[in-house]
C-alpha cells in the first residue's frame, strides 16, 4: 500500500509540475480532479489510473482525456 501511495504522489507531483491543477475529489474513493485551468472543467481519475498513465508515459492531459 505504501508503494502505491508513493507512486500516486509522484504522479500527482508530475501533473502539478506540468502546470495542471490537482485537487482531491474523493478520499474515500481515491479519486482526483485534474484540470488545466478552468474552474468547472477537468477530469476525475483514480489514483490507480494515474499510476498506470505514468507507467505508460502518458501522464498528461491528452492521456487523462483518453480515459473518458
Amino acid at each position: 500500500m505504501a508503494i502505491q501511495n508513493y507512486e500516486r504522489d509522484a504522479a500527482l507531483a508530475e501533473l502539478q509540475e506540468q502546470g495542471l491543477t490537482v485537487r482531491l475529489h474523493s478520499a474515500e474513493k481515491n479519486t482526483w480532479h485534474i484540470s488545466d485551468g478552468g474552474l468547472y472543467s477537468g477530469y476525475v481519475v483514480s489514483g490507480d489510473e494515474l499510476i498506470e498513465l505514468k507507467k505508460a508515459h502518458k501522464l498528461n492531459m491528452p492521456g487523462i482525456r483518453s480515459l473518458v
